[in-house]
Order: C-alpha cells, then sequence, then structure tokens
C-alpha cells in the first residue's frame, strides 16, 4: 500500500485528482448506487480506495489519472498483480463506442518505440457502469504528460522537436503502416515523455474509440473533417502523417492552432488557404518547423511528405519543395445560401449544410455553368450534366431522386470527402463506425439505411481515380451491404452491416447487450447467464443475435438463416435456432449450458412435430428434460435431427399410410357394392339349394331302390 500511497501523491502532484466515479456510458447518466453492483463481482475497500481485480491488475476506481484520459475514456490508477515493478493505468472504455481489436492485436505485449506499451486488456464488469466494457491496461510513462502550464509554450525546446518527437513518432507511423493500419490519433494532447529525462515522447492509446473520434477537427484533413466525428474513418498513413504536421504546429505554437475559431470557421479557412496557409496566416510558427509543417500539411496526399522526406529534412538535406497546394479558384463565385464558394470542395461543403435550398442551383444547371466557365472543369461539368439527366428519368419518387442528386453532386465536387446525404456524413470507411455510433446514440440505422438503398457508395467508388487495394476492398464489402440491407429476415438487415463492418461491435442484442460479447465465443456463456430470467415464450436467438452468429462464426449458417425466414412454419423455425446454437457450442463451448438447454427445451415443442409416429414423439419427449439437465445442446439437437430416426419415421408413415389406404380401398369397396353383392349371394343361394335338393332327391330314391330290392 505504500507503493499505491506514492503513485496517489505523484498523480496529484501532476494535476491529477481524487474524483467521482467515471459517468454512466455515454455520459449523461449518473453511476448507479453501490447497491445496484452485483455481489459476484469483487469490489473491496482498502486504504488507497474503492479497487476491483480485472484479469491481472487491480484498478482503483476512485484514484482518476485525467492526464492519462483518452479523450471520451476516462483513466483510473492500476497495479499490476504480476509484476513488482513499474506502474500501470487502466483506460476504460466506453461500452457505446465500438473499440479496434486490429490495433489492440498489434499493440499488446509488444514493445514500440514512440508508442506506450499496451500490457494487457480485458472485457469486465465495470461497477460504476453496472455493465461490462473493454478495459485497457498501459505503462505509465516515466515523464508524464507533455502539456503546456499557464498557457506558455510546451515543455519541449523547438530545436529538439525533431529528435524528441519526430523520430519516435515516424516510428510509430512506419511500423503501423507496415501492418496495413493508421494510428488516428496522433496530437500533441496524446503524447507523453518517455522517461524521466524527457528525452523522447511516446504516443498514446489508440485502440480506444473510433479511429480519428477523439481528434480535434483542425487534425483531420481537409478531405475527411467534414465528417462526423465517428464516421471519419481508418484512415491511412497520409493522415497520420499529417496529424504529425499539425502536431509540430501544436507544439512550436504552444497551443492548439486556430483555437479561438469555431469548427465550421475552421473549415471553411482550411478550404479557402488551404491547411498550411490557415495556419500560417493566424499562427506563428518557429522557423525551424515551418519546412516540415508545410510538407506534412500539404492537402494533396501525393504531394504530402512522408518517411523519406522526414528523414531527408532529419539529415539536413534539402526536401522537394511543396508546390502551392491550396485548390483552384475560380474566376468567380457560385453564390448559395447567401455566401459565395470559389472552389469545388468549399461548395460542395456548403451544398451537404444547404440541403434543401441547394437543389435550385443545381436543377437550373447554375452549378454545371460555373464548372464550366468559371473554373474550366469540363469533366465535372459533364458529370453533373449527366447527373441531372438522370434526374429527368426518375419515376414518381421525385423527391427520393433529388436528394440522390443532391448526394451525388457533392461527390462530384469533391469524390475524396464523405458520403453525404442529408444530415449524414461519414467516410468510406468509417461507415460501420458512424452506423454502430448511430445505433446506439438512439438516432437509429435509418439514414445509414437510406444511404445504402439509395446507392450512394457506388456512386464514390465510381468518382475514385486510379487502381486501390483499399478501394477494392471496400468495394466488395458494400456489395454485400447492399444484399444485406435488402433482406429484411432475421440474420440481415442492418444488424448484419453492423457486425460486418465493425469487427469489435458487441452485440447488441437486448438478451446480452450488457455483457458486452465482441468474441463469439463468450456468447454462449452470456446467453447461459440470460436463460436465468428468460420468459418461456421468448426465443434465444434474435434478429442481433442471428447476424452476429452469421458474421462471427466460421461455419455457414444461410440454410439456418434461410429457414428463420417464415416464423409461421414453427416446426423449421425452432429446428434452425436449435442448430444455430448447437454449432456455436460445439465449436466454442462451453460443454454444460444447463440454463440455455432447459430454455431451449422448452421451445422444443414445434420440432417434435417433426415425428409423425405418436410412441417416437413420446420417446423424445420423456428424453428432453434428461438431456436438458446435461446441458449439451448438440444432443438435444441431434435427438430432434437423427436422420436415421427420420428415416425409418418416414419409411414407417409411408408404410403406414399405404396400409391404411387399402384397408380404406376394401372398407370403400365393401360399402360401395352391397346391393349387387346381395343379388350374387341369391342366386349363389339358390343354385345351392338346387343342388342340394337334387341330391337329396336322388339318395333317397336310392335308398327306396335299395330298400325294394332287399
Amino acid at each position: 500500500m505504500a507503493e499505491q500511497a506514492e503513485d496517489q501523491e505523484q498523480d496529484v502532484s501532476n494535476g491529477a485528482a481524487t474524483e467521482s466515479v467515471m459517468d454512466a456510458p455515454g455520459g449523461g447518466a449518473p453511476a448507479p448506487a453501490e447497491s445496484e453492483v452485483p455481489s459476484e463481482e469483487e469490489v473491496e475497500v482498502s486504504t488507497g480506495g474503492k479497487s476491483v481485480e480485472i484479469g491481472n491488475f487491480r484498478v482503483f476506481m476512485d484514484l482518476r489519472m485525467p492526464e492519462f484520459d483518452m479523450g471520451h475514456c476516462k483513466a483510473y490508477s492500476a497495479d499490476n498483480l504480476r509484476r513488482d515493478e513499474g506502474s500501470a493505468f487502466a483506460i476504460v472504455s466506453d461500452p457505446v463506442l465500438p473499440t479496434r481489436q486490429d490495433h489492440i492485436n498489434f499493440l499488446t505485449g509488444m514493445h514500440m518505440a514512440g508508442q506506450i506499451d499496451l500490457l494487457d486488456y480485458e472485457i469486465a464488469y465495470w461497477p460504476p457502469f453496472g455493465r461490462r466494457t473493454m478495459v485497457l491496461f498501459y505503462e505509465k510513462p516515466a515523464g508524464g504528460k507533455v502539456s503546456a502550464k499557464d498557457n506558455k509554450k510546451l515543455p519541449i525546446d523547438e530545436h529538439d522537436i525533431a529528435t524528441v518527437v519526430v523520430e519516435p513518432l515516424m516510428s510509430v507511423i512506419q511500423a503501423f503502416g507496415e501492418k496495413g493500419l493508421a494510428h488516428r490519433n496522433i496530437r500533441a494532447d496524446n503524447l507523453f515523455f518517455a522517461d524521466a529525462s524527457r528525452e523522447k515522447v511516446v504516443l498514446g492509446d489508440c485502440a480506444s474509440g473510433p479511429p480519428g473520434y477523439d481528434q480535434p477537427l483542425v487534425y483531420e484533413t481537409t478531405a475527411r473533417m467534414s465528417a462526423e466525428p465517428a464516421g471519419r474513418g481508418s484512415g491511412t498513413t497520409e493522415d497520420d502523417f499529417y496529424a504529425l504536421g499539425m502536431t509540430l504546429a501544436e507544439l512550436g505554437i504552444g497551443r492548439l492552432p486556430l483555437k479561438k475559431l469555431s469548427d465550421q470557421e475552421v473549415m471553411d479557412l482550411k478550404l479557402s488557404k488551404g491547411s498550411f496557409q490557415a495556419i500560417a496566416s493566424q499562427e506563428k510558427l518557429p522557423l525551424v518547423l515551418i519546412e516540415p509543417v508545410r510538407g506534412l500539411l500539404c492537402d494533396d496526399p501525393e504531394e504530402r511528405w512522408g518517411l523519406a522526406e522526414l528523414n531527408a529534412w532529419l539529415d539536413g538535406r534539402r526536401t522537394k519543395p511543396v508546390q502551392a497546394n491550396t485548390e483552384k479558384r475560380a474566376a468567380r463565385s457560385q453564390n448559395l445560401a447567401g455566401r459565395d464558394y470559389y472552389t469545388v470542395r468549399a461548395l460542395a461543403q456548403g451544398i451537404a449544410t444547404n440541403w434543401v435550398t441547394a437543389l435550385v442551383p443545381l436543377r437550373d444547371s447554375t452549378v454545371e455553368i460555373w464548372l464550366r466557365r468559371g473554373l474550366g472543369d469540363n469533366d465535372r461539368a459533364k458529370a453533373m450534366s449527366d447527373a441531372m439527366r438522370q434526374l429527368q428519368w426518375a419515376g414518381t419518387d421525385k423527391r427520393s431522386a433529388e436528394d440522390v442528386l443532391i448526394a451525388r453532386s457533392i461527390l462530384i465536387l469533391d469524390p475524396s470527402g464523405p458520403i453525404r446525404f442529408k444530415g449524414f456524413s461519414a467516410m468510406i470507411d468509417g461507415l460501420g463506425f458512424m452506423l454502430s455510433y448511430d445505433v446506439q446514440h438512439g438516432r437509429g440505422p435509418q439514414r445509414f439505411a437510406d444511404v445504402i438503398v439509395r446507392d450512394i457508395p457506388s456512386f464514390w467508388f465510381a468518382r475514385q481515380e486510379g487502381y486501390s487495394p483499399e478501394v477494392q476492398k471496400h468495394q466488395q464489402l458494400y456489395k454485400n451491404l447492399r444484399y444485406y440491407i435488402q433482406q429484411q429476415s432475421a440474420g440481415y438487415g442492418y444488424e448484419r452491416c453492423l457486425y460486418a463492418t465493425v469487427r469489435n461491435q458487441h452485440c447488441l442484442s437486448p438478451l446480452v447487450e450488457q455483457e458486452y460479447v465482441v468474441d463469439i465465443g463468450e456468447l454462449m456463456p452470456a446467453l447461459e447467464k440470460a436463460a436465468e430470467t428468460a420468459s418461456e415464450e421468448s426465443w434465444p436467438v434474435d434478429r442481433h443475435i442471428a447476424a452476429f452468429i452469421a458474421t462471427r462464426l466460421e461455419d455457414d449458417v444461410e440454410g439456418q438463416l434461410m429457414a428463420m425466414q417464415n416464423p409461421s412454419d414453427e416446426v423449421e423455425y425452432s429446428r434452425a435456432i436449435i442448430s444455430m446454437l448447437a454449432i456455436v457450442q460445439w465449436r466454442h463451448g462451453p460443454d454444460n449450458l444447463q440454463n440455455l438447454s432447459h430454455w431451449v427445451s422448452r421451445l422444443m415443442e414445434p420440432a417434435i412435430k417433426v415425428f409423425h409416429s405418436k410412441a417416437r414423439r413420446e420417446r423424445v419427449e420423456t428424453e428432453i428434460p434428461k438431456l436438458a439437465k446435461r446441458g449439451n445442446l448438440v444432443e438435444l439437437y441431434n435427438l430432434i435431427n437423427d436422420e436415421q430416426e427420420r428415416r425409418k419415421d418416414q419409411s414407417e408413415f409411408v408404410d403406414a399410410v399405404a396400409e391404411y389406404s387399402e384397408a380404406e380401398s376394401e372398407v370403400f369397396d365393401l360399402e360401395s357394392s352391397g346391393p349387387a353383392r346381395l343379388e350374387m349371394a341369391e342366386k349363389v343361394g339358390q343354385q345351392a339349394a338346387a343342388f342340394a335338393s337334387t341330391m337329396i332327391a336322388l339318395l333317397t330314391v336310392s335308398a327306396l331302390f335299395l330298400m325294394y330290392i332287399f
């Protein structure tokens, strides 16, 4: 406990405050009362305050460490129970925002120069939330946070930035890039000194939320900044280099660039002047940083500085001069909603924010003429003309066609920007994260569904130039999304889109949502817990669970999903659900699921109807409770799906039907031919009587004759 006391004292001296625990997920709701925390969770009170053991760590819930907060996620002091050296802290993720599994897998247990060490992670119950969530455990940097105090300059000399900041961050960008990943959380506010001597910095967390979600808008490129925070997308190393340039600018200035401007003003300034000129016109950059900041903030990703240019600058060699990267300005402006626009990207954003009023200048070809005459851009003008022609071919749904025209016009003007449709705005690689945000924050899936159903992403793909493996990958994924969203049965719809696009999205079924089920192996234990209080009439598989299984399970369950399309067919519907759950248990366990087995057994009555034999049905009904006690869904499913028994039952049924038909035919013949049979019987009787009379007469005569002779 002495070590804990020292940690607490150090935290307070660094600006950390002992404060109340983190608010409820998503913010706003208070933490649950102490009595609401399940008793089976180990929460103990010690000298250091309330603590909870999570995996190999003890987390102190009332020892906050604000300097290590990851934007929306809060940091807490933690002890590594398996190590005596070093100190750790825990990042508690917000359960209504998905984490980044690829980054977690890449960083866990690996030491990387320039990146804070991710020691471990656990999905665990967090008492302040009253539910389970992802908790990430990081090694505490020895030098503390790189932060300005009292509005003074950041504590790094401008001449040391190259070695202290640029070199370690370059290694991080390179390492992530080699794995096909982007960090997307590079910013001055996320820098820490790796050692007490403050000779190198490390980047903080990048895995606890959607990519770019916590980045200030000024850190986003001109292509991505107009997307909603949750839909900014995974991005590429080019986006990380841009963020590095803005980090250098903030370190040189001593505060966030353009801090006094609103987000809309920042966007307008960057779109009108270009990123570097927007900063240089408003802020005073140190002379030594002007060259790298100019190169890294180039708005053209093809011209933006990368590793080669940065290495040349570090070595003191001259680098390729960056061309003026401001967009081409029109000779005359295009007015929209009382504002004048001179560049295509600025006009695209203006149309997106003035959706209704933008229709008029698009329909009367004002924008097309402006493109042709004001900018001399005949390609865009022709594309705009083609879009208008398609509007004229639209059927009765004119309003929908007009919305599509506006969305396509935005993409014609800004093909590298986000997909914008009414209030929706997300990059192509951020569609899934945006859907997750909308669904979990009360907006629902309708905005996403509108974009997919109206085929807006296809137009985005058509506007891309050249070949890109990333674009091809997203295009193939989108084709599946269109198919999923058009299918309304269980296992498809927006639910399937959600789990297909967000790898680390936990299952949102009300049955297991509080258990934060991310991996398919965690689903059956969660359902086992839900079965304790489940209604007898409810099914253990709903739309979310069906979609989650279809996406996460390696086995093909399309056959089961097809059978679930018709809930009125109770036999096939119940068999499909039992089959799906049995496959999951067979693949991922656990072996004993008594509660879930009893739940399923209560719902097996329709599946038993598959047998025709009453004796066989009674035998199956007798076996079900016995197997349910063993907690094995596979055995329950095999009981009702025994092919040998089913074939035997079917064969016996066919034989019984044939035998019954034959007997029924005989009965029918007997009943339908009565009069004819009576007439024939009478004739036969008469013949028999005549024959008998004749024989009797002959016998009598013969007897009399013999008597006369003798």
